[in-house]
């Protein structure tokens, strides 16, 4: 019979990652570990399959499958941890990594090495990048149809999935929210006869805002049936408020609209589809009319859409694209759309991911129940590392006000 040959050591990896991360503590499965013992950040790389999945999917990918898998444990400081991000890329780190990958897949064997995969939650699609009405309804459903439960322990009691206003202000979550919604009232001009459609109002709380301090009516639009749901039950009782589950190409124009806005949801439409949708927009307002467009935005030479196998792709918005301030200030003019102002509130954002983070601590018990631990791990990471974008000016919120002509 032909045995397999020992794990390798790991001592050489940990090295590697002690240097770079002087003051945390390193350990691993087979008992070599680095670092001083009452540091206040720990790392545990907990099975050797962590490495099998690193080799598998070595673009950052295997990494996160691991994290989510729960083979590797963080106790402690994880925003600090995700600053040293770019010391992953690092040649000694990388030789180091794949070396000892190499040798424990060797170990492991084929049948370890293919176990090594994608984890049970992970979204997988073959062609990333279409936007077809049935592909993008199926990729909302992905993200959105999570317990409701889970999102209002993740977003607090408004359940407001986009980016507060601060100001730099010591306000709570809920107020920072209420500002951004009166703010956005405000752009818009808001009054008793106005009629606002929201493209993409998730679960009602901006045309809440605006029923409650503008008196207005209103339309919404989501793709998602959990929320539509969620969202009519909620303004039920409130004056002149309707909601309609579909995708913008279907539902789009709509008619007797005084104003528009869509807040973090221009991410999900795709640049080639941007031009498209702008003139939607369009055809739902009058000459005069105002629309606010808010969402997250990246630099021109950032990557035109996440990859096949990021993380981001497979664990959380699936096709998701973020679009150049550039490009959507051009397809905003082409669609007969003036621009009128525009205002980048990143930095507002980064804190609004402190509260989701700390939000999801606090409800990390709740949250595992309702989704299970995998899925709670990945919205972890995945808020961590986008405050860290924000902190670092990869990427910017942006609110875009024009004018119908």
């Amino acid at each position: 019979m032909r045995l397999r040959p020992e794990l390798p050591p790991t001592r050489t990896l940990l090295a590697r990652i002690g240097e770079a991360l002087p003051g945390v503590f390193v350990s691993a499965y087979d008992g070599c570990s680095v670092g001083p013992g009452d540091a206040a950040t720990r790392i545990r790389i907990a099975s050797p399959q962590a490495l099998a999945r690193i080799l598998r999917a070595p673009r950052g990918l295997g990494l996160a499958r691991a994290w989510v898998a729960g083979e590797i444990i963080v106790e402690g400081d994880l925003e600090a941890l995700a600053a040293h991000e770019h010391d992953l890329y690092d040649w000694r780190f990388l030789t180091a990594a794949m070396h000892t990958s190499l040798r424990t897949c060797a170990a492991l064997g084929y049948r370890g090495l293919r176990a090594a995969g994608a984890t049970a939650i992970e979204y997988r699609n073959r062609r990333p990048g279409r936007h077809s009405v049935s592909r993008d309804i199926a990729e909302t459903e992905f993200h959105y149809s999570l317990a409701p439960a889970f999102y209002r322990h993740l977003l607090g009691p408004s359940m407001t999935y986009s980016g507060a206003l601060f100001r730099g202000q010591p306000l709570t979550l809920e107020q920072a929210q209420a500002a951004k919604h009166r703010l956005i009232c405000e752009k818009l001009g808001l009054h008793a006869q106005s009629r606002v459609l929201d493209i993409g109002c998730g679960w009602g709380s901006f045309l809440l805002a605006a029923a409650e301090y503008c008196g207005s009516g209103g339309v919404g639009i989501t793709a998602s049936q959990v929320q539509q749901r969620a969202a009519a039950e909620r303004l039920a009782d409130v004056k002149g408020m309707e909601v309609l589950a579909g995708d913008y190409r279907s539902a789009l124009p709509v008619s007797g609209i005084t104003a528009a806005t869509s807040i973090g949801m221009y991410e999900h439409v795709g640049e080639r589809n941007s031009q498209e949708f702008f003139r939607l927009v369009r055809r739902s307002l009058q000459p005069g009319g105002r629309y606010l467009n808010q969402s997250i935005t990246r630099s021109t030479d950032g990557p035109r859409r996440f990859r096949r196998n990021a993380f981001v792709q497979r664990y959380i918005f699936p096709n998701g694209q973020l679009i150049p301030l550039t490009t959507q200030l051009h397809h905003l003019e082409q669609a007969r759309l003036r621009v009128v102002s525009v205002e980048n509130f990143g930095a507002d954002y980064a804190t609004t991911l402190r509260h989701w983070i700390d939000n999801l601590s606090e409800n990390w018990d709740a949250c595992v129940r309702l989704e299970g631990e995998q899925r709670a791990r990945a919205w972890q990471i995945y808020l961590v590392g986008s405050r860290r974008r924000f902190l670092d000016g990869t990427i910017e919120l942006t609110q875009v006000l024009t004018e119908a002509y």
